[in-house]
């Protein structure tokens, strides 16, 4: 049986960083990844420009969108129109966690993709973990695991911690990825606040590169109920407020999960040995709008939590939480007071008004100081 020091189940944004930065402790790892990279995801792939600074390593230039977004153009629910300069990192995510495997894998990590994490058991010599991989079962032993699986985390549901989990969904997202000729301008990210669109956040439309290297738009939302008529409506409202002719849908896609985006329990970083990171760990923020910054932040914390551990012998539980209290805290603070505790565009105007002036200087003095931080002290944005 093979034996490492961390086992870690996920391939997406949080999980290679992890790896990468338990290697560089210098503990043997083994990533695993369920599906055959590179595999489609369906994810906004937008990032702010310290992304690179918490993964440690700049994103090589064809792993990103040949069109680069530098605006943000946001449609408020009274009709105001802001445009602020701000530049943004977008990858189509098939791509990107790939390079993010890919570099787990340069700095000494055991990389292997379609193979699934099955099952665990608790023994005195460490946790033996259960594997799937053309239709073989392995066991491995692991000192510690570290839960990367996204919005339905194997693990974390193994464990018998499903609080902030529902068994229906409560909300979906869509995309729609289209060709055609008007006003749009492809270094803009269209936000458009509005609660007959969108009632977590904001809709959005912005231009992607996908993998036949052509560029598309691409106009999504994400809604509770109804999500294609939601959409529709939008996109309705975005011909005709942009003056699309031509227009041709090439692909759709969406997702939804069954996690509760204002349930309290829904943040949990794990326990014993176990520890929890990015949408696994419900760091989730619609308020934000973005997640893999935090995912990969927290990647990167559970690697030192592990280093720590092992060097202190001290309890990797007990580290975990107190290097992730800044990030859970804004979490939280974002969950109680965001965009789902409106119910009228009337009310979402408001909670704008009241947060708008202080958001920006916040991001204005954040980013600046994010430069100077070091990678695992970042404060993410807005």
């Amino acid at each position: 049986m093979q034996e490492y020091d961390v086992f870690i189940a996920g391939g997406a944004v949080a999980g290679p960083v992890a790896a990468k930065f338990c290697t560089m402790r210098n503990l043997k790892t083994l990533l695993v990844e369920r599906a055959k990279v590179p595999r489609e995801k369906p994810c906004s792939g937008i990032q702010f420009p310290y992304f690179e600074r918490i993964i440690g390593d700049p994103i090589p230039r064809d792993r990103l969108c040949r069109n680069t977004l530098s605006k943000i153009e946001m449609h408020l629910p009274n009709g105001r129109v802001i445009v602020a300069n701000f530049p943004m990192l977008s990858f189509m995510r098939d791509t990107f966690d790939e390079w993010l495997c890919l570099l787990a894998q340069s700095y000494g990590a055991e990389f292997r993709d379609d193979c699934c994490f099955k099952d665990f058991e608790e023994t005195d010599d460490g946790i033996i973990i259960h594997l799937e991989s053309e239709g073989r079962i392995e066991k491995i032993r692991a000192r510690y695991v570290i839960d990367a699986t996204g919005m339905r985390p194997a693990i974390r549901q193994k464990l018998k911690k499903e609080g902030g989990f529902r068994k229906d969904n409560p909300g979906a997202t869509l995309n729609y990825y289209f060709t055609a000729e008007g006003d749009l301008e492809p270094d803009k990210l269209y936000q458009f606040w509005n609660i007959e669109f969108n009632n977590a956040m904001f809709a959005w439309v912005y231009n992607k590169t996908l993998k036949d290297g052509h560029d598309y738009w691409v106009v999504g939302t994400g809604y509770d109920h109804d999500i294609y008529q939601r959409l529709d409506a939008f996109f309705d409202h975005i011909k005709s407020l942009y003056n699309l002719r031509n227009v041709k849908i090439v692909r759709k896609e969406g997702y939804s999960s069954t996690m509760s985006f204002t349930d309290d329990e829904r943040i949990w970083l794990g326990e014993r040995n176990f520890l929890m990171v990015g949408d696994a760990a419900g760091l989730i923020d619609l308020t934000r709008g973005v997640g893999m910054d935090a995912a990969a932040l927290s990647g990167r914390l559970a690697a030192k939590a592990i280093g720590l551990s092992k060097t202190t012998g001290k309890p990797v539980d007990g580290i975990y939480p107190s290097l992730m209290k800044n990030l859970v805290k804004q979490t939280k603070k974002n969950q109680q007071g965001g965009v789902l505790s409106v119910k009228t565009n009337e009310e979402l105007q408001a909670y704008l008004d009241k947060g708008m002036s202080k958001m920006g200087l916040n991001m204005f003095f954040q980013n600046l100081f994010n430069r100077f931080r070091s990678g695992e002290h970042q404060v993410m944005l807005p």
